[in-house]
């Protein structure tokens, strides 16, 4: 970025400033074109006709321009270019006119189709939004790497290494940090993560004193959780210990869930819960409690040891190969215990996508799931989440919600919980980190996601659920506090010490708003039930008087 040598050579001209927007500018539009690109529905709520109409000539556009290529390039008649800039001509005008009538129904396409960046003063003011927050936004390139280091008040800018020199750190850590811990893969883990500290927080260090830190990553740096890394200065804690570590796509995605968030109504209900969903491997057991006692120990015993898996595979994972999750009977029941008797936790045979997709999603605060997921990191338009794939009858039944169906729903929720595997990760895109169902969510309405990037443990995933709701709705705790109190309460048990079991769930979008217990919701009601009446009973009088008078007068 040719703004650098700039800066570089005459700092004082505010030349980090703009790069640092135009790299705002660069995330939102590289959205939009892989978005595009994955032909992802950017439509959700439109009418279907229309929606399947503007993605029609989308399509037509692309084949038509990509022959008009290879036709220039070999021998060709003057009557074919004609004949094809003609249609072409017709296609873009009709395009032009859908788009035009989408924009007057669906506002948000505007932003996707036309994106735009707030500057830094708005981030400044929107997104930071006290003395207590530092931005950190990362930008990794083949020569040199840069970090921008945004206060409330104050930016600056530090020359990092190279892509390839952050790579090998970065992977490193990953890669330990994902396996099951040993006492040599934990030696390796701490120099590993070390290393990685030195690298890219210690040109910041000096800015580092802020209470909450939000990471605005870059390539491979979205596989790291900042909160596992120790801080710079010699023999010092993992920054979970001091510091509240939100992540972000952009500055300017944290800015427009702000302002979505800001015009929701307040939920009616706390949570709706999807998962321990019936699979192929656990029909027989869902169907017949009964059935055979030495088949279910063995299951469990499977099961028990399970990881919260996200596979790899793509399209050649063998969907009927899933088995069932031991332990997330038992989250969903710690979930109803913290959040109430009024919410919705859908599990077996309802855990479907017909109970989600026809759920109205707008009446809750929070939407959760547990259960199994599939991440294609190539083809992340085939990444998703699995509900029951199996009916009551024993028949197969579509239970994968592909990111597709992700972006095609409706759930203007403040929080989604993603307790299963890798469900943070997608296909790296350059500006906007990784793609996956995280981002789908968020387009889908939500505030904020919490999602894990490597295979989770069982147990210790539904330990950690357990804590982390308690905080967030018995606790009045935001939900970036209520996970890291959380992850700072699961590493002091000895057997879940290790990063490898706490430190895989992050936090994704907007981080100031506190989720209402149930009491809380109920209070809320009461107090308009009870403002309701008085208004009743003022009005009763008021009419008893006047009739009053009027009969004396």
């Amino acid at each position: 970025m040719n703004y650098w040598l700039y800066h570089r050579a005459q700092p004082t001209l505010g030349f980090a400033v703009r790069a640092f927007e135009t790299s705002e500018l660069a995330r939102a539009r590289s959205l939009a074109e892989m978005l595009r690109a994955t032909q992802t529905n950017l439509l959700a709520g439109l009418d279907r006709q229309l929606a399947e109409r503007e993605k029609s000539l989308r399509q037509s556009l692309r084949v038509k321009e990509d022959y008009k290529v290879s036709l220039l390039a070999r021998a060709y008649k003057k009557e074919e270019l004609e004949a094809l800039d003609g249609e072409l001509t017709r296609l873009e005008s009709e395009y032009q006119q859908i788009t035009e009538t989408i924009r007057q129904h669906y506002p948000a396409y505007e932003q996707i189709s036309r994106p735009t960046a707030p500057d830094l003063r708005q981030i400044q003011e929107h997104v930071i939004v006290d003395d207590e927050t530092l931005l950190l936004e990362y930008s990794l390139g083949e020569e040199k790497s840069y970090v921008w280091a945004v206060t409330r008040n104050d930016i600056s800018s530090a020359e990092l290494p190279a892509q390839k020199f952050i790579n090998e750190p970065a992977q490193k850590v990953y890669e330990l940090l994902a396996v099951p811990p040993s006492a040599e893969t934990e030696k390796k883990l701490t120099e590993a993560a070390r290393e990685l500290s030195q690298m890219i927080l210690s040109p910041v260090a000096a800015q580092l004193n802020k209470q909450r830190i939000i990471v605005v990553a870059d390539g491979v740096l979205n596989y790291i959780p900042f909160q596992s890394l120790p801080m710079p200065a010699a023999n010092s804690e993992q920054m979970v210990a001091a510091h509240e570590v939100i992540n972000a796509p952009s500055a300017s995605v944290l800015e427009q869930l702000r302002q979505e968030s800001a015009q929701r109504q307040p939920s009616e209900i706390v949570l709706a819960a999807f998962g321990d969903p019936v699979f192929a491997s656990n029909y027989a057991q869902r169907k017949d409690p009964n059935v055979n006692a030495e088949t279910v120990v063995a299951q469990n015993q499977v099961s028990q040891h399970a990881l919260r898996d996200m596979e790899i595979k793509g399209d050649a994972f063998d969907r009927s190969s899933i088995q069932p999750l031991f332990y997330a009977k038992r989250e969903l029941a710690n979930l109803r215990d913290v959040a109430g008797s009024a919410t919705l936790i859908a599990t077996g045979f309802d855990a479907s996508r017909e109970s989600l997709e026809s759920a109205n999603l707008t009446k809750y605060a929070i939407l959760h799931f547990a259960t199994h997921g599939i991440l294609d990191p190539k083809h992340p338009e085939n990444s998703g989440l699995f509900l029951s794939m199996v009916d009551r009858d024993g028949k197969a039944r579509n239970g994968f919600l592909s990111l597709q169906d992700i972006y095609g729903l409706h759930a203007p929720v403040e929080l989604v919980v993603l307790s299963a595997c890798r469900t943070g990760l997608g296909k790296e895109v350059r500006g906007e980190g990784l793609i996956g169902l995280t981002r789908g969510f968020m387009y889908a309405g939500a505030s904020s996601v919490v999602a894990s990037l490597w295979k989770v443990d069982d147990e210790a995933t539904a330990e950690l659920m357990k804590r982390f709701y308690a905080n967030m709705l018995q606790h009045a705790m935001t939900p970036a506090t209520a996970l890291r109190a959380a992850q700072n309460s699961i590493r002091q048990e000895p057997q879940w010490r290790s990063p490898y079991y706490w430190a895989a769930f992050t936090l994704q979008g907007d981080y100031r708003r506190l989720i209402k217990s149930p009491a809380q919701v109920q209070s809320r009601y009461v107090r308009m039930g009870l403002g309701g009446a008085l208004l009743m009973l003022l009005a009763v009088t008021f009419w008893y008087r006047h009739h009053r008078r009027t009969r004396i007068a």
